[in-house]
């Protein structure tokens, strides 16, 4: 082989590489390594904000009793729980219900604390039974109110609450380790203003999401003078109403909560991978919007 064959065929060998559509290696571990795979295409992060105020709000109360003898406190527990619900339901509000939680029956006095080494034993001959549940006040339709409005329904359903001899806030929280271990604020006020029917508003963000990474892509194709193909993988980051359970009380489903009476934003990110190729190699085009 002469000099010239071996240049003519270094040349065409640079020039077929020049040609290639560009190459992204997604470099996430939940869809494998840059050793694993090499992914023709591009992946691009696709985020949206929507938001809307909250539509209920909450007010966490325990009611308890407790005595030496379990009859007697089962009987102290129940006369107290239907004086609760009877000053509730006094009101003849429509708007307003009393959920129940789970039945904790304990010693009294006993708490969990953070701090495992300082634990006291109870020192008393016979224990004294302690029933207590949490209870629920939930009103719906706070989108339509005003701050004032907010503010005074709020206010009534706490002065019905303590008047009925309900202890307003959370009551034995199980959690004090969880939240000082992890330096998380416990303190979510009286009330807490929660957003339950967001699917509409979810599913827009979703939408918007992915607009948003097909215009970035469609951006980085331009670019790289490559055709931007159909989408060939999703994945999502960060997702509305999705928590880690912190309570056995926790409702199920998917919800969001604030303590302040305010907007409440509703975020998607998504991780999306677009197919690209060379122009004019005959593949149908996905034009950005």
């Amino acid at each position: 082989m002469n000099k010239s064959t071996l240049a003519a065929i270094i040349l065409s060998l640079v020039m077929g590489a020049a040609v290639r559509p560009a190459r992204a290696q997604y470099f996430d571990q939940g869809m494998g390594s840059p050793a694993q795979q090499n992914i023709e295409g591009f992946t691009v992060s696709g985020k949206a904000r929507l938001g809307t105020k909250p539509d209920v709000v909450e007010i966490d109360l325990e009611v308890s009793a407790s005595s030496e003898l379990t009859a007697d406190a089962i009987v102290k527990y129940r006369d107290a729980k239907k004086r609760i619900h009877d000053a509730f339901a006094a009101l003849k509000l429509a708007n307003v219900t009393v959920e129940e939680r789970g039945l904790l029956v304990d010693q009294k006095g006993q708490m969990q604390s953070p701090y495992f080494f300082d634990y006291q034993p109870n020192s008393r001959t016979k224990t004294e039974v302690q029933l207590s549940r949490k209870l629920v006040v939930k009103a719906s339709g706070m989108r339509k109110l005003d701050e004032e409005s907010v503010m005074q329904l709020v206010g009534r359903l706490l002065d019905v609450a303590q008047d009925a001899g309900a202890k307003v806030g959370a009551g034995n929280n199980n959690n004090y380790y969880y939240y000082w271990r992890y330096g998380m604020n416990n303190n979510s006020g009286l009330a807490k203003f929660v957003l339950e029917d967001f699917d509409k508003l979810q599913e827009e963000a979703y939408e918007k999401a992915i607009a948003d990474a097909r215009t970035r892509a469609a951006r980085l194709a331009r670019l790289s003078r490559v055709e931007l193909g159909p989408i060939v993988a999703v994945r999502e980051i960060a997702v509305p109403g999705d928590r880690a359970s912190t309570s056995d009380d926790d409702p199920p489903g998917k919800r969001l909560e604030m303590s302040k009476f305010q907007e409440i934003p509703v975020r998607v990110e998504l991780l999306v991978r677009f197919d690209v190729h060379s122009k004019g190699d005959g593949k149908a085009k996905v034009s950005p919007p």
